[in-house]
C-alpha cells in the first residue's frame, strides 16, 4: 500500500511541476480565422506549394563542408531562394516538428496527453486553410502525419526497393498522368506535401545516414525539375525543411542544438531571391560563394506557407509573419502581416475575456501595455492606415500590434506560474514532513510498542477548512480544471502528513538526528544532474570508501574488481567527448556483438547452472536479434516471425522467473541477471549492453569483495546465529538503522544515474533512441518506442535491487525505510528550484526543467522497479514486511547474510 500511495503523490507532484512550467502553449477555443487575401482583392504570391519534409536533418550536416552533403539542391539555392535555420522547440518528436510547422505553435506537454498518435488533438493547421491538400507518405509513418491533412493524400500499397525514397517515385507517379496534371493546373491554394521520414533511421555520423540524405535530396532536385516542365507556369513555390534534427548517437527528444536547430529551403514562385540586411552568411559552394543565412522559430514556417498560396494563418498560430521573405508588392506584403496581426491579437483578446469572467478580476493583475479598448482601437488604427495606401505606417503599427499580442499571450498564459510554484514547494514539504514521520516510525526497535497516532484531529480540521475555503475562491476566479487541482493539492498533501503524525513525542526526532545523512545523499545526487562529469569521481569516491580495508591487503578479487571500476569511471568521463560518441557509432555493430557474446559467456565464466532449455532459448534469441538487427543494419526487411520470436522472449524473461522451478534467492538472481541481460541486449545497440553488464557485474563483485573482510569473523557470527535460536534480544539503534538505511538508498540513486548515463539516455540531456524497438516493432510507432526505452532504462536498476533482494536480509525486511529515504533524497533535491529561472518562458528554460523533474520522476521509476523485484521473488524470500529493525548482537553489527549495499 505504501508504494500505491507514494506512487500517487510523487506523480501528482510532478505533474504540478509540468503544469508550472508547460502551460504557456494551451489552445484557446472558439477563433475564427481571418478574412483570405482574393476577398481583399489580392491575388495569392503562388498557386501551389509543394512541401519537402524530412526528420533528422540537422542544421550542421546541411551546412557542413560548403553544403557538400545536398550537391543537388546546392545547385538550386546559389541562383535563387532563401536559405536558413529554423530553430524548434522541446520535445524534439516528429509530432512536435509537423505542430510548429503546420499548426504554428510549439507542442507542450499538456497537448502530449491529449491524445499523441491514436486520437490527435483537433487543431488548426495551413491544410485546413488550403483549398486542396494531397500528401505522399510511406507505410511505415505514425499515425499522426496522415492526420494532419484530413486523410486527404495519395498512398499506394506497393513496396518498391529502389534507390530514391519512396513517395517521390509515387510523385512522379501521380504526375505522370495528365488528366491529374490539368486538374491540379486549374486549382489554387493548392499544397503538396511529401514526407521523407526515413531519412532518420540512422545516425549523423553515419555512412548510411549520408546515403539516404543524398538520395532524399537528389530525388527532391529531380521532383522540383519534373513539377516545373509540368506545370509550365512558374506559380509554384517551394520549401525544405524537417521537423527535428537528431544528436551524434542517432537519438532525439534531449532539446540540444543537434536536435532544435534544423534547415529550410524557400524558393520558386513568391519568394525574394536574396534577403536584405541580414548580417550572417554561408558558403554555398566550394568556391566560397556566400549566401545570407536566414535564422527564424519554426512557428514562422506556418504564417510564411499560409501567405504563400493566400490564406489566412492557422487560429491558434503563435509565430511573427517575418518581412523580407516575400517578392510581392509592399501593399500584398502589408496585407499578409496584418492577417497575421489580427489573429495573434484575436487569441490575445480571448485570454482577456477569460480572465475578466472572474469575480475579483478587476483586483487581480493584468497586462499593462493591452486591454480590450486599446486592442480595438488598434485594429481601427491599422485598417484606416491600410484603406489611406498609408503602407509604411500600416506596417509599422501591425509591428506594434503584433509583438504587444505576443507578449500579452505569454503574459497570461504563464499567469498563474508563481502561485502554482508555490503551491508546489508546499506540497513537497508537506510530503518530506510526512516521509519524516515515516522514517522515524519505520526506525523504531520491535521492543518499543508503536506510537499511537489520531486521524481526526484540530489541525486536519483547520487544513480542511482552509482547502473548502481555497476550493470556493478557485471555484469564484473560475480558475482552469487542473491549475486548481494543483494548488489544492498541498492541503490534501498536508492533511495526509498530519493525520499520519504520533500524538506524543517528537515525530520526526529520529529523521532529524539523521538530517546530515539526508543533506549528503541530496549534494551526491544533485551535484551529477548538473555536472555530469563529475559522476564517475563521486562514483569511485563511494565505491572506494565501501571496501577501503581491502586496501590494506589486497586479494585478486579486490584487483580485479578495482581494475573494473576503473575502466568503468574512464568510460563514464569518454562519453562526454564527441570523438569517443563518433567510436561507438563507426563500430557500433562490432560492440553490439561482443555484447551478445559476453551476455553467454558471463554465466559460463560465473560457472552458473542452468538447464538445457534456459541455454537454447537464450541463445536463440541472441542469434535471431543478432540476424534482425543485421537485417536492419543492411536496410531489409525484417520478417514477421523474428518479431514474434522476439515478443515470445520477452514474455518468457519475466514470466519464467516467478511461474518457473522454485528456485532459492541465489539461483533466482542468477535467472533473472540472465534473461534481463539478453533482453537487454535486444534492446540496446552500439557499447550501451556492454556498460550494462559491466555495471551490474561491478556491483556483484564489490559485494563479494566487501563479503571477504567478514571471514575472519565467523566464530562470532556463528555465535551470533546461535544466540538468535536462543530469542536473546539483539537490537540496533534507531540511528544506526537510519544510517545503514541511507546507504542503501544512496547506492540505488548512484547505480540508477550510472546505467541512465552509461547506457546513452542521457549524454546531454534525457534521450530518447528510436531504434530501441526495432526487433520488436515494424512501423514506426512512438508509444511501443517509449515503452521499450523505459524497459531498458528499467532492467539494470531491477537487477540491482534483485541482487539487494537476494543477498541482503537487512534489504528485504528494511525495503520501505530504505525507500523512504530514496524518496527524502529526491524530494529534497527541491532547492533545485533556486537554480531554475521562473521568469522564462517554454522553451527557454527546458534544461533546468528537465534535471527537476527527472529528479521526481526517478522515484517513479525506482519505485515500479521494486514492484517487479517483488514479483520475481515472490514465493522465495519467506520475509515479512516489518517496521522493526535488523536483529543482532552487540559484538557482530552485521551477519554475513546481511550485506550491506555497494557504497
Amino acid at each position: 500500500m505504501w508504494k500505491v500511495q507514494a506512487l500517487v503523490v510523487q506523480i501528482l507532484l510532478v505533474s504540478c511541476l509540468l503544469k508550472i512550467y508547460f502551460e504557456g502553449s494551451r489552445l484557446l477555443p472558439n477563433l475564427k480565422p481571418q478574412k483570405v487575401l482574393p476577398e481583399s482583392g489580392i491575388g495569392p504570391p503562388a498557386n501551389r506549394l509543394v512541401v519537402f519534409l524530412t526528420d533528422g536533418l540537422r542544421a550542421e550536416t546541411f551546412f557542413a563542408d560548403n553544403c557538400s552533403s545536398v550537391p543537388d539542391l546546392r545547385e538550386v539555392f546559389v541562383n535563387q531562394g532563401l536559405v536558413g535555420i529554423s530553430r524548434g522547440s522541446v520535445p524534439t518528436l516528429v509530432r512536435s516538428g509537423q505542430i510548429a510547422i503546420f499548426g504554428g505553435f510549439y507542442e507542450t506537454p499538456p497537448l502530449l496527453r491529449t491524445g499523441f498518435q491514436w486520437n490527435p488533438s483537433t487543431f488548426d493547421t495551413v491544410f485546413n486553410r488550403s483549398k486542396t491538400s494531397l500528401c505522399w507518405i510511406e507505410s511505415q509513418t505514425n499515425v499522426y502525419t496522415k492526420s494532419l491533412t484530413r486523410g486527404m493524400f495519395q498512398h499506394h500499397s506497393s513496396d518498391p526497393k529502389p534507390k530514391d525514397p519512396w513517395v517521390l517515385l509515387q510523385l512522379r507517379s501521380y504526375l505522370g498522368i495528365n488528366e491529374t496534371v490539368d486538374k491540379l493546373r486549374s486549382k489554387t491554394s493548392l499544397i503538396l506535401f511529401v514526407y521523407l521520414g526515413n531519412i532518420a533511421t540512422e545516425g549523423p555520423l553515419s555512412k548510411r545516414y549520408l546515403e539516404r540524405l543524398h538520395s532524399a535530396q537528389r530525388g527532391i532536385r529531380e521532383t522540383y525539375d519534373l513539377i516545373e516542365s509540368t506545370f509550365n507556369d512558374s506559380r509554384t513555390a517551394y520549401l525544405m525543411t524537417s521537423s527535428h534534427g537528431i544528436s551524434h548517437l542517432g537519438s532525439n527528444v534531449a532539446g540540444s542544438r543537434d536536435e532544435t536547430d534544423t534547415p529550410f529551403f524557400l524558393w520558386g514562385s513568391g519568394v525574394r531571391q536574396t534577403a536584405h540586411n541580414v548580417a550572417p552568411t554561408f558558403a554555398a559552394n566550394n568556391a566560397g560563394l556566400q549566401r545570407p543565412l536566414i535564422d527564424l522559430q519554426q512557428i514562422q514556417l506556418a504564417p510564411i506557407i499560409s501567405a504563400l498560396i493566400g490564406e489566412p494563418p492557422p487560429v491558434n498560430n503563435l509565430g511573427r509573419f517575418p518581412l523580407g521573405f516575400l517578392d510581392v508588392s509592399m501593399e500584398q506584403e502589408t496585407q499578409a502581416a496584418h492577417l497575421n496581426a489580427l489573429q495573434l491579437l484575436a487569441q490575445a483578446q480571448l485570454l482577456m475575456r477569460h480572465h475578466e469572467l472572474g469575480f475579483f478580476d478587476k483586483f487581480l493583475p493584468q497586462f499593462k501595455h493591452l486591454n480590450q479598448s486599446q486592442a480595438e482601437s488598434y485594429i481601427l488604427e491599422m485598417d484606416r492606415e491600410m484603406r489611406m495606401g498609408r503602407t509604411q505606417e500600416a506596417l509599422q503599427t501591425i509591428e506594434k500590434v503584433a509583438a504587444l499580442a505576443q507578449e500579452c499571450l505569454r503574459y497570461y498564459h504563464s499567469y498563474y506560474r508563481i502561485p502554482l510554484l508555490i503551491a508546489t514547494m508546499a506540497g513537497l514539504s508537506g510530503w518530506i514532513y510526512c516521509l519524516l514521520v515515516q522514517a522515524s516510525q519505520q526506525a523504531r526497535n520491535s521492543s518499543e510498542p508503536p506510537e499511537s497516532v489520531e486521524l481526526i484531529s484540530w489541525t486536519n480540521v483547520v487544513m480542511g477548512a482552509l482547502g473548502v475555503v481555497v476550493s470556493v475562491i478557485i471555484l469564484l476566479l473560475k480558475v482552469p480544471f487542473l491549475i486548481g487541482f494543483c494548488l489544492l493539492l498541498p492541503i490534501y498533501i498536508w492533511c495526509m502528513a498530519l493525520a499520519g503524525r504520533p500524538l506524543q513525542g517528537k515525530p520526526i526526532r529520529y529523521g532529524l538526528l539523521h538530517l546530515k545523512l539526508i543533506l549528503v545523499s541530496i549534494v551526491c545526487f544533485i551535484v551529477p544532474i548538473f555536472r555530469r562529469g563529475l559522476l564517475c569521481l563521486l562514483y569511485v569516491g563511494l565505491v572506494c570508501f565501501y571496501n577501503r580495508r581491502h586496501f590494506k591487503k589486497m586479494s585478486p578479487s579486490f584487483l580485479a574488481w578495482l581494475g573494473l571500476v576503473c575502466c568503468l569511471s574512464v568510460l563514464l568521463f569518454c562519453l562526454q567527448c564527441p570523438s569517443t560518441l563518433s567510436l561507438t557509432i563507426n563500430y557500433g555493430m562490432y560492440l553490439q556483438g561482443a555484447s551478445m557474446l559476453l551476455a553467454i559467456l558471463r554465466p559460463l565464466i560465473l560457472g552458473e547452472k542452468y538447464g538445457a532449455s534456459v541455454w537454447i532459448i537464450n541463445a536463440g534469441t541472441l542469434l535471431i536479434g543478432g540476424f534482425g538487427m543485421y537485417l536492419k543494419e543492411t536496410g531489409a526487411t525484417v520478417p514477421l516471425l523474428l518479431h514474434t520470436v522476439c515478443w515470445a522472449y520477452l514474455f518468457y524473461a519475466f514470466g519464467s522467473v516467478p511461474y518457473g522451478k522454485r528456485l532459492p534467492p541465489k539461483r533466482r538472481l542468477e535467472l533473472i541477471c540472465f534473461n534481463l541481460m539478453t533482453l537487454h541486449t535486444l534492446l540496446s545497440d552500439s557499447f550501451a549492453s556492454l556498460f550494462a553488464q559491466a555495471l551490474i557485474f561491478e556491483y556483484q563483485m564489490g559485494i563479494d569483495v566487501y563479503q571477504e573482510t567478514k571471514q575472519p569473523r565467523n566464530a562470532l557470527e556463528q555465535r551470533a546465529d546461535e544466540n538468535e535460536d536462543q530469542n536473546e534480544p539483539k537490537i540496533v539503534c534507531p540511528e544506526e538503522n537510519l544510517a545503514r538505511a541511507s546507504y542503501f538508498s544512496v547506492s540505488i540513486l548512484l547505480y540508477f544515474l550510472l546505467a541512465l548515463l552509461g547506457t546513452g539516455h542521457w549524454i546531454s540531456s534525457f534521450t530518447f533512441a528510436p531504434s530501441t524497438a526495432r526487433l520488436f516493432a515494424k512501423d514506426c510507432c512512438y508509444g511501443l518506442t517509449a515503452f521499450f526505452v523505459l524497459l531498458k532504462i528499467f532492467i539494470p536498476s531491477i537487477i540491482i535491487l534483485s541482487s539487494m533482494y537476494a543477498r541482503s536480509e537487512y534489504a528485504r525486511k528494511n525495503i520501505r525505510l530504505i525507500f523512504i529515504y530514496l524518496i527524502l533524497t529526491c524530494n529534497g533535491s527541491l532547492c533545485l528550484f533556486l537554480f531554475v529561472d521562473h521568469g522564462l518562458f517554454w522553451p527557454a528554460a527546458h534544461p533546468s526543467v528537465v534535471h527537476v523533474v527527472l529528479i521526481n520522476t526517478a522515484v517513479v521509476f525506482l519505485v515500479v522497479c521494486s514492484c517487479v523485484t517483488n514479483f520475481f521473488f515472490r514465493g522465495s524470500l519467506q520475509a515479512r514486511p516489518t517496521s522493526s529493525s535488523t536483529k543482532i548482537n552487540e559484538e557482530v553489527p552485521s551477519s554475513q547474510s546481511d550485506v550491506q549495499t555497494n557504497v
